[in-house]
């Protein structure tokens, strides 16, 4: 049998954590015993449906590295498929047509509410055999009223449910739309689905769905619900990939191993890289409990992903942060360089292209407490000279870097940080910088020399106010 789970969401616009992580465990699982992970977009409610929230979904599964197998499935293009499935159950006396008014079903529900602890539909046109031409209606399933539901889950264990308590739900909507509960079984026997991974806030659909796939006289596949993930809100903006990933520059792979851990345990071990994340997920490990969601604990496991990410792989998540920015930079050694260098001093990808504009960008003032702490009478002086040197250079490398600030200390006796502090702030606008010399080099000869001179400059003016 091969494995073939699949990622069924609904194009809402954004893409919620919990979703995300949804996604993540069946393509972990899929690739993990070597099977296929299968899109579908769960598009059957026009009113939130737009072409645009289903780019999203592309877009952030694309981001997060989660590939999929064959051509996406739209619900929306299949609805003939569901009216037949409807019909045919509908024949064999497992469906039934409905006219009871929403307004009706309203008052019933009310009634029942005081007199049961559940207000499941009352049957009324349950034995009519309504026909096709019986008006508005929807159309229901015909639960079994006797026994017990029940089905082993792969992560919450045995689950059962009496009949009686489950509801005639609505398979086709008066306006011919299917509902969630029948088109998905339709969707996941037309597929192929061996397992299902889910939220467990499914787990009371799972009933119905059993029902219906028992009806259908197919084998049900076998469910797996995670737990919730707490902690998750609208206070910092939404609760959203989209959100998270810009706010706080994730990589995919740190977003990825941070909510793989959260609801799935495996040992002390904290950071996994996608394929160790593979060889390592097992269903069994995910956890009945509820995750908390940790900004901390997030923005940690990126830290260490960035850490042993590649350059070059950095490289392609920092280019659109830096164009945002307004700096258009190419993927190569020069850039890679930079990225080795500033992900030691970063936590985020934010950071890094943050603490690396100085390299493009020269700085439009000086920190007003850098200044006051490091420049003096002499800082026009040294700037100048120090300048000179560079310009009188033929080579630009660490060596005529490092030769060009003895030159200008050595015959002063002074210290390299009487001359480092005033060119960081010649150079990145404040004195704190990676270290002088690669901070020097990343700015390039000529654009160095031109921003040592400016600064010279505005020493003088500074003295010349004293």
């Amino acid at each position: 049998m091969t494995v073939r789970v699949r990622f069924a969401p609904s194009p809402t616009g954004f893409m919620h954590l919990g979703n995300a992580r949804t996604a993540l465990f069946n393509w972990l699982f899929a690739r993990h015993h070597g099977g296929e992970f299968v899109l579908r977009i769960e598009d059957t409610d026009r009113t939130r449906h737009t072409e645009a929230a289903v780019q999203v979904i592309y877009d952030t599964l694309k981001w997060m590295g989660l590939d999929w197998d064959g051509p996406v499935l739209r619900q929306s293009e299949r609805i003939d498929i569901y009216h037949q499935v409807a019909e045919k159950l509908i024949a064999e006396g497992k469906a039934y047509r409905c006219v009871c008014t929403k307004e009706e079903l309203e008052a019933k529900k009310a009634a029942m509410k005081d007199t049961a602890h559940h207000a499941c539909y009352d049957g009324t046109c349950r034995d009519k055999n309504l026909g096709p031409d019986c008006g508005p209606h929807v159309v229901r399933f015909r639960m079994p009223k006797e026994g017990v539901s029940m089905f082993d889950d792969m992560v919450q264990g045995h689950i059962e449910k009496n009949y009686a308590d489950l509801d005639d739900f609505i398979m086709v909507r008066t306006d011919g739309m299917p509902t969630y509960q029948f088109a998905v079984v339709v969707d996941d026997l037309a597929l192929k689905i061996t397992h299902v991974i889910r939220g467990c806030d499914h787990i009371d659909n799972t009933h119905d769905q059993i029902a219906l796939y028992k009806a259908l006289g197919a084998e049900p596949p076998k469910f797996g619900h995670a737990p919730r993930i707490l902690g998750l809100s609208k206070r910092k903006g939404s609760p959203s990939v989209e959100y998270y990933r810009e706010a706080f520059g994730l990589l995919p792979q740190g977003l990825n191993n941070y909510i793989a851990r959260l609801g799935w345990s495996h040992g002390d071990d904290e950071i996994f890289t996608m394929d160790e994340l593979v060889k390592a997920f097992d269903i069994t490990g995910v956890n009945q409990a509820n995750g908390n969601f940790d900004e901390d604990k997030l923005k940690w496991v990126n830290e260490q992903q960035i850490h042993i990410t590649s350059a070059d792989v950095l490289a392609d998540h920092v280019i659109p942060i830096f164009a945002s920015r307004g700096v258009n930079v190419e993927k190569g050694e020069f850039l890679n360089k930079l990225l080795e260098m500033m992900r030691e001093r970063a936590h985020n990808l934010n950071e890094i292209v943050d603490q690396s504009m100085f390299v493009f960008k020269a700085p439009e003032s000086y920190d007003e407490k850098s200044v006051k702490k490091n420049f003096n009478a002499d800082t026009e002086n040294l700037l100048n000279e120090f300048a000179d040197k560079l310009e009188a250079s033929s080579t630009w490398d660490n060596d005529s870097i490092d030769k060009a600030i003895k030159d200008v200390i050595e015959p002063r006796e002074l210290k390299l940080g009487k001359l480092a502090q005033p060119i960081r702030i010649a150079l990145v606008g404040i004195a704190q910088s990676p270290g002088i010399h690669e901070t020097i080099w990343f700015v390039g000869k000529d654009e160095c020399i031109r921003r040592l001179r400016a600064a010279a400059k505005y020493a003088a003016s500074i003295q010349a106010q004293a």
